[in-house]
């Protein structure tokens, strides 16, 4: 009940933009972004191809949900592997199963993918106006939002990236209204969303401590907050022992130890050693953990060597985790592009590698040998990626002071997601905070102009 209300407020963000009139026309800003949105769904409709590895896996889930309710990510024909019992929750599986219920085809997932996409960015313009409410912000947002092209990219493959964008805009609409209208059913609505993230993707399930301090500090303002924080926590709980019912281990997700193991450690170890090294100490951890009867033991034996070979060079690691968090705010995407156009792409390593490897001279002779539409598209993207941090930095830089809870409540859960994404980050990690980012990044870069113009320091009060 309390979610369907807080839907019926989102799509009332319509009804809003007519009031509000922003830009010129209102009913421009729709047009605007349903046109871009149309221009990509029919292409990647007549291209083909909306998966990447991650969506077999929630396919497999959508169906085995659907003929055996079971939750598992992967054929049951086949023997059964543990790792798949909790390697991806069960949100997005149950999303991509109602919107391809009737019929085995993907494209009506698409479809409410590229709705869900314009309803956050229309949200997101609505957040923010309750502060800066400024024409010319909100048309730097839509070229930003515009060039952000993996944002569309996404609209139109079975990831879970544009649903769980649309939880954290919904997330920071919901904090909003919490404070400004001191609801504890606004609060409650909050919560449930946090259980809705962390069922979405693994990433959020630790955000429940930083929920604990949220609520105390809005029991300051609304009375008996700080007891909401119990209910993502238990649900929480009762989600990692149902995971313990069917595996033998409480935990939330396998694919946590996956990525320490196969990701941050193996590409850490590459990145300061070598290739061989990185890849014999992968194998040699592969060999203790064969050995090893129980789900739960081999489990813990990842999480533990993996960790012990990371401690040992505890502060180049911090290092190579630091870098590769930022990496995802100037990545252009060219494998998302590469997917996108369905251009081959198999064993080709991406220009990180070149320049490692090769230096700045092999990669730009790299560069030079990409299809047309990749040459065209990389630097521009690069160039707006570029902007965009500026832009960001400096909203951040010169508003600090002023900015609303709200404001920092968003700037939160970005500098969450870029630290616990680590190494691993690229472009496609970023769209679910994209919406955000490019928000900030139009305000930034609007002091920018302003401070121009009068030659002297300006905010966004005015």
């Amino acid at each position: 009940m309390i979610l369907c209300q807080l839907f019926k407020r989102i799509f009332n963000t319509f009804e809003f933009y007519k009031k509000m009139k922003i830009l010129k026309n209102s009913r421009s800003v729709l047009i605007f972004l349903i046109i871009i949105h149309v221009g990509f769904f029919v292409s990647k409709i007549f291209i083909g191809n909306y998966f990447l590895q991650d969506s077999y896996d929630y396919c497999y889930l959508a169906e085995n949900i659907k003929n055996h309710f079971a939750f598992y990510c992967a054929n049951l024909n086949e023997p059964i592997v543990f790792e798949n019992f909790t390697k991806r929750p069960p949100v997005y599986g149950l999303f991509v199963l109602v919107f391809s219920f009737f019929t085995q085809s993907k494209v009506l997932v698409l479809l409410a993918q590229n709705i869900l996409s314009i309803i956050s960015i229309l949200l997101t313009i609505r957040i923010f106006n309750k502060h800066f409410n400024n024409t010319t912000k909100n048309k730097i947002f839509l070229i930003l939002i515009a060039v952000s092209i993996s944002q569309f990219i996404y609209a139109n493959y079975l990831m879970s990236e544009i649903l769980l964008q649309f939880l954290v805009i919904v997330l920071c609409y919901s904090f909003q209204n919490t404070l400004a209208k001191k609801s504890l059913w606004w609060l409650f609505g909050f919560q449930l969303i946090i259980i809705l993230l962390f069922l979405t993707k693994p990433v959020f399930y630790l955000f429940v401590i930083p929920n604990v301090f949220i609520c105390l500090w809005l029991s300051k303002h609304i009375s008996k907050a700080s007891f909401f924080s119990l209910v993502p926590i238990i649900a929480l709980v009762m989600y990692m022992s149902w995971n313990k019912e069917r595996t033998g281990h409480f935990e939330f997700s396998s694919i946590q130890n996956l990525a320490l193991k196969n990701y941050n450690l193996l590409y850490f170890q590459t990145n300061k050693y070598n290739e061989d090294y990185a890849l014999k100490i992968n194998e040699k951890i592969n060999k203790e953990i064969a050995q090893l009867d129980s789900y739960k033991e081999k489990q813990q034996a990842i999480k533990l060597l993996s960790t012990q070979y990371i401690k040992k060079d505890l502060f180049s690691y911090a290092w190579f985790h630091l870098k590769g968090s930022l990496r995802m705010f100037i990545d252009p995407g060219r494998f998302d592009l590469y997917n996108f156009f369905n251009f081959s792409n198999k064993n080709e390593v991406g220009f990180l590698a070149h320049i490692n490897s090769n230096g700045v001279t092999g990669a730009f002779n790299y560069f030079k040998k990409q299809p047309f539409i990749i040459i065209l598209l990389l630097p521009i993207i690069l160039i707006f990626n570029l902007l965009k941090l500026y832009g960001f930095c400096r909203f951040w830089i010169t508003n600090y002071k002023i900015a609303p809870p709200v404001l920092w409540f968003a700037f939160f859960i970005i500098i969450y997601i870029t630290f616990l994404t680590g190494p691993l980050a690229a472009s496609r990690f970023l769209v679910p905070l994209l919406p955000l980012y490019c928000m900030f990044a139009s305000l930034g870069l609007l002091i920018h102009f302003k401070s121009f113009k009068n030659h002297n320091k300006s905010n966004l009060t005015i």
